[in-house]
């Protein structure tokens, strides 16, 4: 007699304000600096991670004309949540989606604990934080080491109660609301499943402050050209600083720090005339890694658009593509979570992304603006049109949002 195989959906919810000041968590007094992971497993975890990125955002950018976004670092935090009660081919290929192939789940959950140490000590004006949950139906009793090792190593919330009720998916759009600083009201819409036996929910917020803020007196409204040739009328930022920037053949790239400098948003804007998609396409890895490399400073003219982007993307697709198979079959192997094996049924991801001008003092502008030269002419660099960017932490090399933005 076959044993019934239970269903899992994993959900993730991600927010970024990308330069807000607005309910910033402050470094614990008497704190002291967490150095970032950098022994051989680390840098596997994390290379692997990137090399992941690009992967998965290549398969999961299938809609022309719309825009995606997704968190890499928050996908890759709850594999390993699931990696930790997985077994067998199963496990084996979790790992290797994550291109960790001979990275213990017990290690790559180390690392990324880790690595959230060192986000926590960034600082009053940094907010880089992922939480986990599992949610998992009184009928079923998750085995203690499941939960000794997400506790432990990734500080992930388990919950054992009943999903097919009012009061649980209230407590859950609660808990996505309150890991979100409000930013994801509402997640979870309609009444779960009765066949929903385990939950998995990821949030990953990630509140920054620029390093040159953008003056609100000079925004102005602007024409944005969508992808699809229409144009929208948009609120544009503005500000004219130092920034490390590469002019290609087709497609400019433009680093822009945040107040600590450890991360920064690399913006890759086309041509006018030249095609994002296009563009993007044909830029190989390695001439991607030589514009990063090669970027100067030098003195910027910079437009940006202020907006706020929501994006849900499904993961389960670009994940079989990547040979992630057997988890979301009668196959999986997940023995470790509980007894009566389950199966994924989903992995989605919700993401909320706003970039504003709040940032630092204006002491600060005016004295950057006093060390700048005056009589070099800037780069003109007006984000009018559609454009690709990373948001990336420096020393891990690990990218927290990846997205194009085709229309505003």
């Amino acid at each position: 007699m076959k044993t019934a195989k239970l269903k899992t959906i994993a959900l993730l919810m991600t927010a970024a304000f990308l330069c807000t000041t607005n309910g910033m968590a402050q470094r614990p007094f008497g704190q002291k600096d967490v150095p970032c992971p950098s022994d051989s497993i680390s840098k596997t975890v994390f290379k692997g991670s990137t090399n992941m990125a690009y992967n998965l955002f290549q398969k999961a950018d299938t809609k022309k004309n719309e825009n995606i976004i997704i968190s890499p670092l928050s996908l890759d935090e709850l594999l390993a949540v699931i990696a930790n009660g997985a077994d067998g081919n199963t496990l084996t290929q979790i790992n290797d989606a994550m291109g960790i192939e001979d990275i213990s789940a017990e290690n790559a959950s180390g690392t990324y604990s880790k690595l959230n140490d060192y986000f926590t000590a960034f600082g009053p004006k940094f907010t880089i934080k992922n939480n986990h949950s599992v949610w998992i139906d009184t009928k079923f009793k998750p085995k203690s080491d499941f939960n000794i090792k997400n506790r432990n190593a990734l500080k992930a919330e388990i919950r054992n109660t009943s999903l097919a009720v009012e009061n649980t998916r209230t407590d859950m759009n609660l808990w996505c609301t309150r890991n979100t600083n409000n930013s994801i009201k509402d997640a979870f819409t309609k009444p779960l499943s009765q066949d929903s036996k385990i939950i998995l929910v990821n949030t990953f917020l990630f509140q920054g402050t620029w390093k040159y803020p953008f003056d609100s007196d000079v925004t102005r409204l602007q024409e944005f050209t969508n992808a699809d040739g229409s144009k929208s009328k948009i609120m544009m930022m503005q500000n004219e600083f130092e920034y490390q920037a590469f002019v290609g053949d087709r497609i400019d790239l433009l680093r822009i720090p945040y107040v600590n400098g450890n991360v920064y948003m690399e913006v890759y804007l086309p041509h006018k005339g030249e095609n994002l998609d296009d563009c993007m396409r044909s830029l190989t890895r390695k001439q991607d890694f030589q514009m990063r490399k090669n970027a100067t400073k030098q003195k910027v003219a910079l437009d940006m658009p202020r907006v706020e982007l929501k994006c849900a993307t499904d993961f389960k697709e670009p994940l079989q593509q990547m040979g992630m198979t057997d988890a979301f079959s009668s196959e999986a192997v997940l023995s470790g979570i509980s007894d009566n094996s389950p199966q994924i049924t989903d992995i989605k991801q919700i993401t909320c992304v706003k970039i504003s001008e709040e940032g630092a003092p204006a002491a600060s502008i005016r004295e950057r603006v006093k060390d700048m030269d005056l009589t070099q002419a800037p780069l003109f660099f007006t984000i009018n049109r559609p454009f690709f960017f990373t948001i990336r932490e420096h020393k891990s090399g690990t990218i927290l949002f990846m997205g194009k933005v085709r229309k505003l």
